[in-house]
């Protein structure tokens, strides 16, 4: 089994074809890993932009990547053959530094094949949320490929960052020094039709209160202090994302501000509830909150 890393760089146009914006691919670079975690192999190639020749000024400014650089690159299907011959006929598992460059390489199948679906990828990993949950990392923020290597204590004086085969080979020491076998097997999703409904849903916000959706037990809350169930006042309100409003409790006498959200996600809906209780105000001081759940 061999373990293909995999990075891109694009550059950001307004193509008619694609009814709006598209990010062509104009680098790519790769490395192979053996089961020994040892490079054994790099790969790398230009490729030449067809939808715009002109290359915006954040794609130059983080990479340094020129237009006259490009100019000799390869076709981006010669550049998918060539690299599928370099991957070779070994069962491997391709990773990717987050889910990014890995929806990007399936936007640009989409415009030069009429189809999604990668040729080569057979297995696959989002090495980003795999290394964070090894390094302890919360992976509800995203962490920069730049901060993982720094965290990790991975020297980057010889690498160039925001150039694609440097960055494969980051994140190939970044996987180097998180690897472990049984989490790691864990952790490769095989790719098949539900793999790519997976990958390219769209979360959603619930902004409709009287959507079947929305699970009205979960808009309840019990106290803190004494767990006695609390009442609202007054109605529901959405704003930042979320259900709002205020709840007291009779006991306790103290008053909370509760938050819903119901986001509809590919595996269904899930449900997060926040509490704050509301402080009052005094002479001293003006009113406050402070979060309790």
């Amino acid at each position: 089994m061999n373990y293909i890393v995999i990075d891109l760089e694009w550059n950001g146009s307004w193509s008619k074809k694609a009814h709006g914006y598209f990010n062509e691919i104009i680098e790519v670079g790769a490395v192979k890993v053996d089961e020994q975690m040892r490079i054994v192999d790099e790969f790398r190639a230009a490729i030449k932009p067809v939808v715009s020749k002109k290359l915006s000024n954040i794609v130059t400014d983080l990479t340094n990547i020129t237009a006259e650089e490009l100019e000799d690159g390869t076709t981006f299907t010669a550049m998918m053959r060539q690299l599928s011959r370099w991957m070779g006929n070994e069962p491997s598992v391709v990773l990717t530094w987050s889910t990014t460059d890995l929806l990007v390489l399936m936007e640009n199948c989409r415009y030069f094949y009429g189809r999604q679906e990668i040729p080569f990828l057979k297995n696959y990993m989002d090495f980003q949320v795999y290394a964070q949950q090894q390094m302890g990392v919360d992976t509800s923020q995203q962490l920069g490929l730049a901060r993982a290597g720094e965290m990790l204590g991975i020297p980057e004086d010889d690498m160039s960052l925001h150039r694609a085969l440097d960055d494969s080979k980051l994140t190939a020491a970044i996987l180097q020094k998180v690897y472990n076998p049984d989490s790691f097997r864990e952790s490769i999703l095989m790719v098949d039709d539900e793999f790519y409904k997976r990958i390219t849903f769209k979360t959603v916000i619930i902004k409709d209160i009287d959507s079947p959706l929305v699970k009205r037990s979960e808009m309840c809350f019990n106290c803190p202090e004494c767990g006695q169930n609390m009442k609202r006042k007054g109605s529901w309100r959405f704003r930042s994302r979320a259900f709002c409003a205020e709840f007291s409790c009779r006991r306790c006498e103290k008053k909370y501000s509760g938050r819903v959200q119901f986001r509809l996600k590919y595996e269904g809906v899930e449900t997060k509830k926040k509490l704050i209780e509301i402080v009052p105000k005094t002479e001293e001081a003006p009113e406050e909150a402070v979060t309790v759940s």
